[in-house]
This record gives C-alpha cells, structure tokens and sequence, in this order.
C-alpha cells in the first residue's frame, strides 16, 4: 500500500538541539538543531521513500489544554535563544525539500498528526508517524506504525502492550495515572507505571476504576484515588491525542516532490553543511568546468603560449602534485597551472626540468601566483632548487582568517562557500579510460590538478574580497602570507637532536621502570597488567579496599585526579602516577623522537601549522616539538637533547608576561599600565594585592599563586578551577579573584565588555582584527554559555599574543636574512623563538632579536614595553631563559 510519512518536527527540532554540540558557520549562527534536523530527514527520505509526506509544527500559543489545565507544560523553559535563531532556517530546509508544512493556531503538534493519521487511513493508505514521542503508541493501529530515525527502531501494535501492557487504545488510561512530567501533567501523585499497569489491566478504564474504587487495595492506593480521582480524570483527557481536528487531508496536497535544489544547495552552504550540498550539487545543471581540458606543457613555445593568454590575469593557479614523502622530503611529480577562466596546463617532472618561461613565471616577484596551501609546495620547490617570491595568495590561509572554526579549509568547501563549484564532480572514480599520458603522472590526476588550480585562481579574488569587507585583508597581506616563507626556513632548517644521549636516557629509564614494576607488584599484592584500568581498579578497590571516587561507564575511575587523591591513603597510587608518567615520557619522546629523524639532514623537521587553532596559534605536528617537556628531571634531560652543532649555540628568547601585559593594553586599567612602565613584576604586584602584604613579606608560594590568578583572570577559571590549581579551598580562591577584581577593576569591565560584544557580533576580535565567531555564547546549555564566556574573554588576549608573535617573526625573519644570514630560526613555541647562532655572531645576534622582538610592540601600538628574556647555551634545556 501507498505510504503517509507523518514527521513529528517539533520534537526532532528539541531532540537535535540537545543531543549535538553547539556546531555553528563561520558567521557564528549556531547550527546544531539545522544540521540533526536536517539529517533526521533527509535520512527518512532516501531510506523509505514515501509516497506522501508531511513535517508536522506546534504552532506558538495557548490550546485547549492550557485552558483545561493552566500549568500544562508550565515547568518548560523558554525556547533556547540558540535553538529559536535556528527555526526559520528549519523551516528553510523543509520549503527546499519540497515537503508540505502542518501548523494550526490552537493545536499541538500531536493532535494533528493524529488527525491526519486517521484521515490517511481513510483514503487508504498506511501510516508512518515519524517520532520519538511515547505518547504516539496511542495512535498505533494495523495500518499506523511508528518509526524513530534516531534509534532506527519501528513500534506496531504488540509493541504497546510490551511499552506500555496495555493495546493503544488504553495508553491513556496508564498515562492517566502516572502522569508526565515532561508535559507536567500530575496524573495521581504516588501512583506509578507499575501500579497504574495493575489497575488498568484489572478495572480497564479510569472512569471504571474510579466507580469501583471501594474494591481498590491496598488502603494506601484507594486513598490517593479518592483524594486525586479528579487530577486522573483531567490527565487522562489531556494525554489524549485528538483525532477530529479542522484539518484537511489532500492527498494530492501531501504527494511526495522533487527538491527545489537550487534554493536547497544554496542554503545548505549557506548553512555550511558542504558535505550535504554536495550531495544535492550533483543534482543541478553542471556549471562550466574549470580546467575541463588539461593541455600539456613539453617545451618553451608551449609554456609562452599559455601564460601569454589573453585577460588571463591577474592570478594563476599553481596546484603542484608531490609524492608520499612528508614534509621536507616531499618532491614534485608535476605541476598544473590554471587561469581563473578556466584554462588549464600541465608540465611533467620535476621543477628543475621545466621550460624555462614557466620557471621564470615563478621567480618574477612581480607575477600574483595563488596556490592552495602554499608551504608544501615551496619545500618541494626549494628543495628542487627554485625559489618562488610574493606576493602569494594561499587559498587555505584566506579560508582560514574567513571561517576560522572550520575544521578543515579544504579547497573543495572553499570552492562550494564561494562558487557554489563541485570540485572533481567531471572526474571518473572508474579506471581511466582515456588514452595512454603522454606523462608518468596518471591522467586523472592531471585532470584533478589542471582544475584545482583553476579553480583556485577563480575563487582568490572572491576570498580577498570577503577578507577586505570582514576587515582581515590588512592581517592576511601583512601578517599571514609574509609568515609562510618563514615558516618554511624553520621547518627546512630543523632542529639537531643528540641521538646517542636519548639512547642512553631510554636504557636508563627502561631500568627505572623495571624496579617501579617490582615495586608496584610488592604493593599490589601480586603481578597484574598495570596498564588496564580494569585491572587497576580491582587492585585498588577490592583487593586493597581503597574506596572508589568516581564510577565511569567500565567501571571506578582510576584517572590521574583520582590517583592524585588516594595517594594520600596508600602508596600505590603514587607509584602508578609516576610509572605513567615515565612510561608516557620514555615512549612518546625518548624512543618516538629518534626515529622521526630526516636521514638526509640528521636533524628533526617539525611542520607549522598556521591553519588549525582558531585563536591564531601556530601549531606543531611530526613531531609536536611545541609540547617537549619543561618540567621534572627526565623532562629536563629530554630538552637537553636538542643541541646546537659544533662552532654554534641555541639562542632562546622569550616574551616576558605578555598576555598580562596585552591584558593591560586592552583594559587601559591604570593600576596594570603603571606596573609594566616601572619594569615591575605583576605577579608580585598581585601578590602585594590580593594577600595586603610588602614586597619583602610576599613567599615563593604566594607569588605562585598569584601567577596562577593573573592567568587565571586571563582563562576565565573559576574559583573550583584555580583551588583545584593551588591548592586551596574554594572560598579562598573565590577571594583571591574577587580581590583582584577589585584592586583591578578596569580588567573586569573588559571581560564584561568582551562577553557582550561577543554575544552581540557573535565574535570576538583581537588587536590586529582577527575574528574568532563564539556561537556558545548563544547555546541554551549553561555550561556551553559558560564555555562561550571564557573563550570570549580569552580570545581577544591569546589571539592578540598569536598576533605579535608572528609579526615579531616576520621582523626577526627580514632582519636575519640582511644582516645575519647564518644565524637560523629552527623552532617557534608560543612566546618563545629560537636560533641557532655561529660562536661568532652570537652578541650581534642577541642585539638583533631582542630589539626587533621588544620592537613588535610599537608595531602593534601597545600602552606597554614588551620585554624579552634571552638565554644562551648548547643546549635547549640551558639555553631556555
């Protein structure tokens, strides 16, 4: 029989709201109800393809039901405001799809899908309601079923009677008397479902349930009858779906359409759910395809010829293809070169083999060449002998500065964002058919290459447009894309690692390790797998009777805070902190580091990522060269392994409190601008503060603490947050904070300031005017909200840090390269650059970079002096200021 999908959208807009993370676009509209709602349906579409098919709203306003009973779903908050800014564009999606919408001033939801249900019936067909609603099992008949996508579970009428023990149509009876505190309707209060089963199933209604009530027992059971037999009866009545509502059923009205999908693509990327407009692209008329003929490039006449094109500037694509080498070692297999019309080339080999028209296209300074992720393509370049100058424009970088909490600036999203483009949608996936290249690279790859770089020369103009009406362009040409040649000098330069000293400390800790096994098993007990929580918790909890803190789903937790704490009862817990710790330490650095080691080089070549934190820190990958540990011996002797080679020294230098003193630019808070004049210590100064005592009477211990409330104001901690930290009780910290607070007044109206800007813009923006969209901050969810609030005091201060130090490497960089040009920059970690520096240039060296370093704040106009403290020595762990 023909179908009718009857779609419950109220409730799957709640149940999509709660059940996902706050997701949001890069404009910071939050998405997370959208995207559920949208899926949930698309889901039902394809899998069940019915014949007809209606989305079913509550519509705003009181019903019937409120009139019966005024506190009727009364408890309900009001709508989340993320879930409310997100109603229209569900409303959006389902006009898209071409699927009728039911609403009616005065009824629920519910009572209209039963209404409909019982007229489908009518016209014969079978019914499907679309739901996860338990009331819906009183609606359940031989031709009406209930479906939920979420569970992918189907419900007909024998699952009522095990639901429920009772068929549908005395679901309302039980409802009646149990009540639903989800629509705050009381039923009989100290009657249950078990209780209100055995009634049911004995006296078969309410009304005869409460006529016999004389032959109810126990006693205790008749006497909440008689007190409440009137709340059974009005429960009952408004736990019953109505089946006869002025609604009408045209079967011609609920037919199943095609999508309107060009108006639902453009929404699903406006949306930024590219993966579900891809799915529908494929749909619409094909555009123009960009690099649809790929010509091949064998000689200086052809490679003329091409860049000589007609209109064909001002950008040309460059989108090389490497091989599976990482990193430095990457090589160049062949290069497309596109034109933002659409034209496209290929050059086999490698860049030292090219015709040379095209080798001088690259090195002309004057010439805009526009690549997708730049820095790989100017290692391999570099590394075949050619150097390609700026200006540049790296796609993935301007993505990146647009929607800077987007997971991943893939050239395919920017291509759909921007040009509503499929890329690779006229590529095969099937063996290539296509005749014998006249190249060793496969033909559709050539194919793939010749339209991504068309591609990208198409779309950069477009994204320089958006950065330069957002307000980023400045940050993009005189920040970003200069940092991505110096970014390349560091990774190529690498970082000289003392291979036989790791080996050393790896036996030396494999011995240590030995003994702590020896040492654990005597306290155990026994021999146990010390590496299994299970295992773990077993030992602690039965076999030592340590008492359990906190149960997981497995099973007692034996995290580290919960070690941290029973170390205080026993000494094993201790013992396996310690064996974590050294275990994690010989494995992930001591034994990993070694082997990551370029053969070519001997040196470790650390990638910079500039495109993944949304705050604008870089980040390092293969290996992590940002997270070497700085603390506890073997931590020390793991930094001890980083050198500088014969005839050289590491030169370290570190910014000096700079996110408190970026905090003292942004707040203008005199007490803050006059600490840092006066060269003096904030750490101290808050200690002075927040404990009222001299300078001479301030311990080591309160400075600590202190320190810990500076950053913590920075963070947003909370007082559990920084007791947690130093040690102290709640009320103590909650007095520190509020101490700073009040010594520090302008600091909290800046936070004030940043929360509601950020609630208002939907972001925040840092000195510079990097944008940073917080959609928490609009989330129904206290704890997200929470989360939003401290990013969007945070935000502004560590985006601003990111910012001054990647201009302070751009201006060390330049310098370097003029007038020191064998002293290298081989690592950036947060705040602190470091350089490998000949014996000889090492006083002019650290001249250069801390002047040019300190300098950076004039560049960024701060109210304060920057100070930068410099270390020296062979090694990083004595170098390390």
């Amino acid at each position: 029989m023909p179908t009718l999908y009857l779609i419950d959208g109220s409730a799957y807009i709640y149940r999509a709201f709660f059940a996902l993370p706050p997701l949001s676009n890069s404009k910071g509209l939050q998405t997370n109800a959208v995207y559920g709602f949208t899926t949930m349906l698309l889901k039902v579409l394809r899998d069940h393809r019915p014949d007809y098919v209606a989305v079913v709203f509550d519509e705003k306003g009181p019903t019937h039901r409120h009139e019966a009973f005024k506190e009727y779903k009364a408890q309900r908050p009001p709508m989340p405001q993320g879930m409310s800014a997100q109603i229209p564009y569900i409303h959006r999606v389902v006009e898209a799809l071409s699927l009728p919408v039911i609403r009616q001033a005065g009824y629920e939801a519910d009572d209209l899908i039963g209404t409909l249900a019982r007229k489908g019936e009518g016209e014969g067909l079978d019914v499907v309601i679309v739901t996860s609603d338990k009331d819906m099992f009183q609606l359940l008949t031989p031709k009406t079923r209930i479906y939920d996508p979420v569970k992918d579970k189907w419900f007909n009428e024998a699952d009522s009677l095990v639901r429920f023990g009772v068929e549908p149509a005395r679901v309302v009876e039980i409802m009646g008397l149990m009540g639903d505190t989800s629509d705050n309707i009381p039923g009989v209060k100290g009657i249950g479902e078990k209780t209100a089963l055995k009634l049911i199933s004995q006296f078969g209604t309410i009304d005869e349930l409460l006529r016999r009530v004389e032959e109810v027992t126990p006693a205790k059971t008749k006497a909440l009858l008689l007190a409440q037999g009137e709340n059974a009866r009005m429960s009952k009545q408004l736990a019953t779906i109505e089946i006869d509502c002025p609604v009408e059923f045209v079967p011609a009205r609920f037919q199943a359409k095609a999508p309107h999908t060009e108006a639902l693509v453009s929404l699903l990327r406006e949306l930024e759910f590219m993966t579900l407009a891809k799915a529908f692209q494929g749909d619409t008329p094909e555009p123009n395809r960009l690099g649809a003929e790929v010509i091949d490039i064998r000689d200086d006449a052809e490679a003329k010829q091409f860049l000589a094109r007609p209109g064909a500037e001002p950008f040309l694509g460059v989108s090389c293809v490497l091989n599976d080498e990482p990193g430095v070692r990457a090589d160049i297999r062949g290069c497309a070169f596109g034109w933002p019309d659409g034209a496209a080339a290929f050059v086999q080999g490698e860049a030292r083999s090219w015709p040379r028209p095209l080798i001088d296209y690259l090195r002309d300074g004057s010439r805009r060449k526009v690549v997708q992720d730049l820095k790989p393509l100017l290692l391999a370049l570099h590394r075949q002998g050619l150097d390609m100058p700026g200006p540049s424009f790296d796609t993935m970088v301007a993505d990146y500065l647009l929607n800077p909490n987007r997971r991943a600036h893939t050239l395919e999203a920017i291509a759909m964002d921007v040009l509503s483009y499929q890329l690779g949608a006229g590529a095969s996936d099937k063996p290539d058919e296509d005749p014998p290249s006249l190249f060793d690279v496969d033909a559709r790859v050539i194919r793939r290459s010749g339209e991504a770089a068309a591609v990208t020369a198409k779309v950069a103009p477009l994204l320089r447009d958006r950065l330069r009406a957002q307000g980023s362009l400045s940050l993009f040409e005189d920040v970003e894309m200069p940092l991505v040649p110096v970014l390349v000098e560091i990774e190529q330069n690498g970082f000289l690692l003392n291979v036989e000293g790791l080996g050393a400390l790896s036996r030396e800790l494999e011995r240590e390790l030995e003994q702590m096994v020896g040492t654990i098993y005597r306290l155990a007990g026994g021999e146990f797998n010390i590496g299994s929580p299970k295992q773990l918790a077993t030992v602690l909890f039965e076999n030592l009777g340590l008492k359990p803190l906190r149960k997981t789903k497995t099973g007692f937790s034996t995290d580290e805070d919960t070690l941290t704490q029973l170390a205080g009862q026993h000494e094993l817990p201790a013992h396996i902190l310690n064996y974590r710790t050294l275990t994690k330490l010989k494995s992930t650095y001591v034994d990993a580091l070694p082997q990551l080691v370029n053969p070519d080089s001997g040196r470790l070549h650390t990638s910079l990522n500039q495109t993944v934190a949304a705050t604008g820190r870089l980040s390092s990958t293969d290996p992590n060269l940002q997270n070497i540990p700085v603390k506890g011996d073997y931590g020390l002797r793991i930094r001890e392994a980083f050198i500088a080679p014969p005839g050289h020294q590491l030169l370290c230098a570190d910014y000096s409190q700079v996110e408190p003193r970026i905090l003292a630019h942004l707040s203008q808070d005199p007490r803050l601008l006059d600490v840092f004049e006066k060269g003096e210590d904030i750490h101290m100064a808050t200690a002075m503060e927040i404990f009222n005592l001299p300078a001479g009477e301030v311990t080591r211990e309160m400075r600590r603490a202190a320190k810990s409330v500076v950053f913590g104001i920075v963070y947003g901690i909370s007082p559990f947050g920084l007791a947690s930290n130093i040690g102290v009780t709640q009320a103590e910290a909650k007095h520190y904070i509020e101490t700073f607070f009040e010594k520090f007044a302008a600091v909290r109206a800046l936070m004030d300031r940043n929360i509601d800007d950020g609630k208002t813009k939907g972001y925040t923006t840092t000195i510079l005017g990097r944008r940073r969209p917080i959609p928490e901050l609009q989330s129904g969810d206290p704890s997200q909200r929470g989360v939003g609030e401290r990013m969007a005091v945070n935000s502004p201060i560590q985006g601003s840090a990111a910012d001054l130090i990647k201009v302070a490497m751009i201006n060390v960089h330049r310098r370097l390269q003029d007038e020191l040009p064998a002293c290298k920059m081989i690592l950036q970690v947060h705040d602190e650059l470091i350089f490998e520096v000949p014996d000889g240039a090492l006083e002019q060296a650290k001249q250069l970079v801390k002047g040019e370093m300190e300098a950076t704040g004039a560049a960024l106009k701060l109210s304060v002096p920057l100070k930068v403290d410099v270390g020296v020595g062979g090694n990083w762990r004595v170098a390390h200021p």
